[in-house]
Order: structure tokens, then C-alpha cells, then sequence
């Protein structure tokens, strides 16, 4: 390579001066170029070639350290020299200069000669670079035009050198091979042992061992590739060996084709002689050369016998002209197919399907005949043409229309049938097309079942059967209704032929079903009404309800002012007479407030506002509600909360009608004198609530029904305590509501315990 005289220098410098002081120092040998800017000097040195750059570091925007390093990061421009010219001369300008890669520093002011001899050695050096690279290209191109691999690995087997057709055959980057151990790369594990062993004897000067081998390489998408290696050593100039040069061809379909080629070979022989067909082979004489134990089985010969026989000896003589006839249709051909009768050794006469092919056998022309005995399938189709006659005597009789539809949409076979159906005679309908059969709409229907037939037949499903109803036209231009059937049907190689179909004349059903349709939905609408009804019968219970609760208000206050005696004082008799008054106000308010809830919760009214609360507010508030019946019978209702009870998220509104029908339970049911228990609880997370009392009980079928909405427990004892059936709805309803559960421990005559429970909302501190 001839040295280059003239080099493309970039100056670069925010200051014009500078720029032309040292374009006249360089012009006189070299193309000069100047930047003015950190980004100018990239763009130019992108565009253009650029040989040398010197690099001011003192500018605006993109100092030359930024400059220089980006020169430095870039593949296509790290080998250019960069030399920094600054006014700074301190160690640590310097070092910041060699950490972004530059290869010289000027120092402000810049000495000519200094300028030159500098510039001069970075063009010398990169000259050779130059010429060092292009002679490494060439090698390269040398080694990747080679037809064969060719890898170079030091003596502990780290690549070195790889070519492209290397690079192809691994399907890695060149950058990817270069500097890793072969061995951890590319060779599969169960061979990595031998391969190491190569290496060492290799590096130890023990060539002739293993100059060539074999071995599989993995590559990188894991598939094993067979390498047939040439290897030889690398030696420096001291003759010392430093490393191992490799050449291989991938032989893997090489290989593979001769292992192909033995296991053909073996499954010929293995399908010759497990055939399920009989074999024969003849040679142009007719004379039999090689047969198989099916053909000695099927005829009743050994094979030693049939290897004495010609075909004339095995062929029925009826048939020894059509063996002529088709010889010349073999030689034409090279093979056909055909029936005929063989004889057996006994005189058996054997039905068989044949196929003759002309072939290679030992380096001569021969027929191999495959011969199949067809008696079973004979005596299935006598039964076939049987069966068939039988089939048409069947569909020529029967009320249901028995169709055939073949691949292209045309009826094969109509039964005669169809004339009652349609008005048609199976000729006529043989000539019709899918548009005069039936109506457009129903058109849509069979081709969507055509289609979900074609789905499971590539699906695999054989077995698949459509029904579907459709309305055909009469010859007398009505409609009729008819629900059809169909299957496919497949010969024997599961191919399929046609579509066999059953239809049925279902006019008077579709007539019936419309006139229960239209009852149906005569009922739908009578339904309706009655929702109507029953809304408006809630709606007029509960404006009925809240009318009344207005009075009720003012004669509980005007009785409470009596019975406190503010009016006036009272008598004992007419004490207990208001008292009387009050407790049936009670009553009567809370069968209100239970007749307006349960009215708004069937018309989806209710509000409900979950707040936290203490439970034991709730119920000490709702005992005091039943202060005058419990005087009134003597009874004790006592509490026992526990210290500390979570709080627990209720509507402060609905949740006293929840306690106020199971208290008042309690009270009525109970015996004069007896006890009522409160008792709340924590149990698991969950507040726990029980009212238990002594009295009358419940009997067990009877606990399942009484949550029911009206639901009143028959027999003397309902007459004797009353009750609407309201109250225990209402207390399951609100406690569902608030996320809990509500149930019942009774035995009848020894009291009741009812269980609330709701989720705990927090701890009190």
C-alpha cells in the first residue's frame, strides 16, 4: 500500500483566528476544514471524510471534551486522532482529556513546529492502522469466501479468528464467537470431554491423532450440526505452537442421507416381511424371485415352492389373458391396479385386489405385485347390494321423506313420500334447485348447517349429526313445515360422499307451538297486570299505614300527658285503663312500622344509612319499649354485655324493628315471673347477640318457617298469643341487610334462644 500523502484535517475552534492560524500552519501539505461549533464538527465529520481532528475545549454549547467523546463512542470514527488544544495545562484537564479518548494536547500558544511534528506522527500511525486493517480485511475476505469453516482458537481454546461460512453454519455474529471458550459455545455437552481432548493433544504437539475428526457443534438455536474437521497448529516465529487452526464441512445431511438410505433399506425389508398384504415380486419371465410370508400364507405355499412358481401357475385361468392385456399397460404406466382371482396351492379360488408397479431389484427390472385378499370385502358387498334393496323397500314405504344430498347441493335420492310432503315426484325433485324448494330465509339455515358440518369435518368428527326445522313450497305454492335430520356418510377410506337426510312433516306442531306461544304470552301480559295490581296495593298499605301513624302520634301524646297525671290525677282504675292504652299504642306502632317496611322493601325503596354504632344503645333502647308488659307479667329482662364489644356498622333507623320483634316475642311467649336473658358478645370477629326466655318453645318442624314472610305456627297457641307474621321477617330481612344472620335454638316447652350476629366494625379503645 502506497503511503498517503494528503490527509483531510478538521479544525475546530469558536474563534476564527485560531481556526486560520493553524489552517496555515497545515494547508501547505493537507486539506484543511474548520468548524466553528462542537455540533457543526460532528455534522461535518458524518458527511465527510476525516482524517485528523484538532480540538479546541474552551467553546460555547458542546465543549471539545463532549466532542471528542462522542468521536471516540462512534464504530465509524474511534480510530480518527483527536488532538485537544486548550489554555489549561493542569494534570486534571489532562486526565479528563484521556478519559474521553484524546490522542495528543497542544497548549495555548500553539508552536508551529510542535503543531506539525504532533499532527505528523498521529497520520503516520494511522496510516499504518490504515494499512494493518486493510490487510486484515483482505485476509478476512480470503477466509469468508472459503466454502468450508475456519476457526482459529488459542491454545486454551478461546476463538481467535472465525469466517462467515463459520458464522452461517452457528447462525452467531462474528463479535458473539470471537474471545469465547469453543467448547462452553458451541459444542453440545455429552461431547465437550473429547473435544477438550483434542485441544490439549493439539497444543501438546500431538497432531497426527486427531488431524481430522469428527464432532457435532451446537448452534445458537440448539440444533446439533456433524462437523468433519481438518485441524493443524498455529505457530509463532519462534516455532512455538500457540494455538490450533481448524477447517470443517458440515456433513450432517451427508450423514444423514447415508443413515436414511441404511434405514430404508431395513424398512423395506421390515415392511416386505410384516406386510399385511401379500407380496410377490417377478422378473419379466413371470417367474416368481421373492415373496413375502403373507404370500405364502394366503396361497398355501413355503416360500421355496413359490420360488419355483411363474404367475401363470398362481392366476386363475380365466385370467391369464387380462395378465397379458395389462403388461403392456405396466410398461406404459409403470404401475396399475386391478382384480382377479388367485388359485391356492389346494385349488382355492381367492379374490384379490392388486397393484403392480415396475421396479429396480438387484440392479434388474422386476414387478412387484401387492395382492390383497379381497373375499371378505366380496361377500360385504353381496351383503351391500342386499342391504341397499332392502334400504329403497324401507324409504319406498315409510310416511318420512328419506333423502340423499350429494357435494354439489343436489337431491341423488328422494323416497316417493315426498309427493304427499311437497307434490313433487322424486324426478321432479332430482331437477330442482335449493331457490324452488325452499324459501330464501331457510336457504341461509342449511347453508349454516353445510358449514358447521365442513368445521367438524376438519375437526375430525365424523360422527356429527344436524337437525333443524325449514319450510319447503308445495306444488300448490303453500309452505310447509318440516324439521329435517341429516348425517354424513363416508366410504371406506373415511372420504366424504353425501349427506343422508330424514324429514318429517311438522306443520300441525308449528301450529300448536304459535297457539302456546300466543297463550304464553297472554299469560306474560295477565302476569303483568297483576304486578300492577300488587304495586298498587303495596303503595296504597303503606300511604294507608302512614296516614294512620299521624293520629296515633296524638293520642299517644295526649295519653302519655293523662297517664302522667298532667292533666289531672287519676284514679288506680283509670292508671292501669291509660297504661292499657299506651301498651296497645306500642303494639299497633310497631305493626305500622313493620307493614310500611315490608312495603317499601318490595318496592325497592329502602335507604339504608350504615353508620358505626354500640349495639348496646339499640337494645337497652328496645327493652324500654316493653316496660309496661313486662311489669304488667312480672317479668325480669336482664343484660350482660361485654366490657370492651365492638362497634358494629347499622341503620340506627331499622335496626331497633330487628330487636323490637324478637323482645317482643320473648315477652309474649313467656310465663309470669320467668326471666328474660340479653346477652352480647364477641364470637370470632362477629358481634354476637342471644334473647333467650323460658317460655312456651318451638317445635322443630315448625323452626324452619318461621322467618317466613305471614308465617304463623298453626294450632291453639297462635289463637291464644296473636301475632301478624310480620315480625321475624322483618328481623331476617334488616339483619341480611346489615350483613348478619339471625337463627333460632328452641325446645318445645323449655324456652327459645335467638341468635344474632353481625360483622365487627372496630375495637373501643
Amino acid at each position: 500500500m502506497e503511503e498517503k500523502t494528503e490527509y483531510t484535517i478538521l479544525i475546530v475552534d469558536d474563534d476564527p483566528l485560531n481556526v486560520r492560524l493553524l489552517e496555515a500552519f497545515l494547508s501547505k501539505h493537507h486539506s484543511v476544514l474548520g468548524a466553528y461549533s462542537g455540533e457543526e464538527a460532528l455534522e461535518i465529520i458524518e458527511s465527510e471524510p476525516v482524517d485528523l481532528v484538532i480540538l479546541d475545549i474552551m467553546m460555547p454549547g458542546m465543549d471539545g471534551y463532549e466532542v471528542c467523546r462522542r468521536i471516540k463512542a462512534n464504530e465509524s470514527t474511534k480510530i480518527i486522532p483527536v488532538v485537544v488544544v486548550t489554555a489549561l495545562s493542569s494534570k486534571d484537564d489532562r486526565i479528563k482529556g484521556i478519559e474521553v479518548g484524546a490522542d495528543e494536547f497542544l497548549v495555548k500558544p500553539i508552536d508551529r513546529v510542535e503543531v506539525l511534528t504532533r499532527v505528523r506522527t498521529l497520520l503516520n500511525n494511522k496510516n499504518l492502522y490504515d494499512e494493518l486493517k486493510l490487510e486484515k480485511d483482505r485476509v478476512q475476505s480470503y477466509l469468508d469466501i472459503a466454502g468450508c469453516i475456519i476457526v482459529g482458537f488459542d491454545k486454551k481454546g478461546y476463538v481467535k479468528l472465525v469466517n462467515k461460512k463459520c458464522c452461517q453454519v452457528l447462525g452467531y455474529a462474528e463479535k458473539e464467537l470471537i474471545g469465547k471458550k469453543w467448547v462452553d459455545i458451541a459444542i453440545p455437552e455429552d461431547e465437550k470431554e473429547r473435544v477438550s481432548m483434542v485441544f490439549n493433544s493439539i497444543s501438546k504437539g500431538n497432531l497426527e491423532l486427531v488431524k481430522v475428526n469428527e464432532n457435532s457443534v451446537l448452534t445458537k438455536s440448539k440444533e446439533k450440526r456433524l462437523i468433519s474437521w481438518n485441524n493443524s497448529y498455529h505457530k509463532d516465529p519462534d516455532g512455538n505452537i500457540v494455538g490450533v487452526l481448524s477447517s470443517g464441512s458440515d456433513v450432517t445431511e451427508e450423514r444423514l442421507a447415508t443413515k436414511k438410505l441404511q434405514a430404508s433399506e431395513s424398512k423395506f425389508r421390515a415392511l416386505f416381511e410384516n406386510a399385511a398384504d401379500a407380496i410377490l415380486v417377478f422378473d419379466f419371465d413371470c417367474n416368481v424371485i421373492d415373496a413375502n410370508s403373507i404370500a405364502s400364507e394366503m396361497l398355501g405355499y413355503s416360500i421355496d415352492e413359490l420360488l419355483k412358481t411363474t404367475r401363470y401357475d398362481l392366476v386363475a385361468p380365466e385370467f391369464h389373458g387380462i395378465c397379458s392385456e395389462k403388461m403392456s399397460d405396466v410398461m406404459e404406466h409403470q404401475s396399475i391396479r386391478l382384480e382377479m382371482v388367485y388359485m391356492g396351492k389346494d385349488g382355492s379360488r381367492i379374490p384379490v385386489e392388486m397393484g403392480v408397479r415396475i421396479i429396480d431389484y438387484d440392479g434388474n427390472p422386476a414387478l412387484l405385485s401387492n395382492v390383497r385378499d379381497i373375499t371378505e370385502r366380496k361377500l360385504a358387498e353381496k351383503e351391500l347390494r342386499e342391504s341397499e334393496h332392502k334400504f329403497r323397500l324401507l324409504a319406498e314405504n315409510t310416511n318420512d321423506v328419506i333423502w340423499t344430498l350429494n357435494k354439489e347441493g343436489k337431491f341423488t335420492y328422494t323416497s316417493p313420500s315426498v309427493f304427499k310432503l311437497r307434490g313433487y315426484t322424486p324426478e321432479e325433485v332430482a331437477k330442482q334447485s335449493f331457490e324452488e324448494i325452499f324459501p330464501p330465509e331457510h336457504i341461509k339455515t342449511i347453508s349454516g348447517a353445510i358449514a358447521r358440518f365442513q368445521d367438524h369435518l376438519e375437526a375430525g368428527e365424523i360422527k356429527y349429526s344436524e337437525t333443524f326445522e325449514i319450510e319447503q313450497y308445495h306444488k300448490d305454492g303453500s309452505k310447509r313445515w318440516t324439521e329435517a335430520i341429516a348425517n354424513p356418510v363416508f366410504d371406506e377410506d373415511g372420504t366424504f360422499e353425501f349427506f343422508l337426510g330424514v324429514t318429517r312433516d311438522i306443520s300441525e306442531r308449528k301450529k300448536a307451538e304459535e297457539e302456546i306461544k300466543r297463550y304464553t304470552e297472554e299469560l306474560a301480559r295477565v302476569n303483568e297486570e297483576l304486578k300492577s295490581l300488587d304495586r298498587m296495593k303495596d303503595e296504597f298499605i303503606s300511604n294507608l299505614s302512614h296516614e294512620l301513624k299521624t293520629p296515633l302520634i296524638s293520642i299517644k301524646g295526649y295519653s302519655e300527658l293523662v297517664h302522667d297525671e298532667v292533666m289531672g290525677p287519676l284514679n288506680s282504675k283509670q292508671k292501669n285503663a291509660m297504661k292499657t292504652v299506651l301498651e296497645k299504642y306500642d303494639h299497633l306502632s310497631f305493626l305500622m312500622d313493620s307493614l310500611i317496611y315490608m312495603s317499601i322493601i318490595k318496592s325497592g325503596k329502602v335507604q339504608y344509612r350504615l353508620d358505626p354504632i354500640r349495639i348496646e344503645d339499640i337494645l337497652t333502647k328496645v327493652v324500654e319499649n316493653f316496660s309496661f308488659k313486662s311489669e304488667e307479667k312480672d317479668l325480669t329482662i336482664s343484660f350482660d354485655f361485654q366490657e370492651h364489644l365492638p362497634l358494629m356498622k347499622g341503620d340506627v333507623e331499622y335496626l331497633p324493628y330487628l330487636f323490637r320483634s324478637i323482645v317482643d316475642n320473648a315477652v309474649k311467649f313467656s310465663p309470669d315471673g320467668s326471666e328474660i336473658s340479653i346477652c352480647a358478645f364477641e364470637d370470632d370477629g362477629q358481634v354476637h347477640v342471644t334473647v333467650t326466655d323460658s317460655g312456651i318453645g318451638i317445635p322443630e318442624h315448625e323452626i324452619d318457617n318461621i322467618f317466613e314472610r305471614f308465617y304463623q305456627i298453626d294450632g291453639s297457641k297462635s289463637r291464644k298469643y296473636g301475632g301478624s307474621g310480620m315480625g321475624l321477617y322483618v328481623s331476617k330481612t334488616i339483619a341480611e341487610i346489615h350483613h348478619g344472620k339471625v337463627w333460632v335454638e328452641s325446645t318445645e316447652g323449655s324456652g327459645t334462644t335467638v341468635h344474632i350476629v353481625f360483622p365487627a366494625y372496630s375495637r373501643s379503645s
